[in-house]
């Protein structure tokens, strides 16, 4: 009779070659099925109406294999949200071979990608832009990375854009936090309302902002240099500048 105290055995881990593939090839292989899974059954269900046995369903795997790749169905989310967000960066990386355009240029030519990005595959935009940011808001201790990493991007065009703005006394991380909100919410709204305008209207709608920020750069530029020549005559001799 076994004593009750004997150490339970574990499941082997099976490390032989199996059909000729060798044990870890197999276990990349059904971790990708999980994710192509993730991304159909999230993409068209949605994380809060998707169960890890949907997900299993789908892939053609058991319940074991889900937990051999990752422990939690948000596990599973964020994995396949990174993948998509390194298929993303791939598409909008600037290549040797494209003329190198204005910032303004490369600005639009980087919505075009998102935005076409999102309406080739509604599944893409139902995942990183309506689930991500609802489990986001609900998870108050796990970091947004994307987020971030989006911000990040953004501080750093505007610093390309507007090298100057902060001696206006206007703040970069401000800025960026609200141009991310402005084309997150037109992205949402545009992909809930099953993409019925053209990408070019999408794409000229969220140039607007950048648009509207140059304007007030110039405008603000402007007006210190008029301040700076009002002061340089002041400080002449008699008050007004010479011919």
């Amino acid at each position: 009779m076994t004593s009750a105290l004997a150490p339970s055995k574990r499941p082997a881990i099976v490390t032989r070659p199996y059909g000729g593939v060798k044990a870890e090839a197999r276990r990349q292989e059904r971790r990708q099925r999980l994710l192509a899974a993730g991304l159909e059954v999230f993409g068209h269900h949605g994380y809060h109406h998707t169960t890890v046995r949907n997900i299993c369903d789908a892939a053609g795997l058991t319940e074991r294999y889900f937990y051999e790749s990752f422990k939690s169905l948000r596990l599973l989310f964020d994995a396949v949200h990174e993948q998509l967000r390194d298929e993303l960066a791939r598409l909008t990386l600037p290549t040797s071979e494209q003329p190198h355009p204005s910032p303004l240029q490369q600005v639009e030519a980087s919505l075009r990608a998102w935005l076409s990005f999102l309406q080739t595959d509604p599944r893409r935009a139902r995942i990183m832009l309506i689930d991500a940011s609802v489990i986001e808001d609900l998870d108050a201790v796990r970091p947004n990375h994307a987020a971030q990493a989006f911000q990040a991007h953004m501080l750093i065009l505007l610093k390309l854009l507007h090298p100057n703005l902060s001696r206006h006394g206007i703040e970069l991380e401000l800025t960026a936090a609200s141009l991310n909100g402005a084309l997150l919410s037109l992205a949402r709204t545009w992909a809930q309302g099953g993409f019925v305008y053209g990408l070019d209207i999408m794409v000229r709608h969220c140039m607007l902002v950048f648009h509207g920020l140059a304007a007030l750069h110039n405008e603000l530029d402007a007006a210190a240099d008029a301040r700076a020549r009002a002061d340089d005559a002041q400080a002449l001799p008699g008050g007004a500048p010479t011919a």
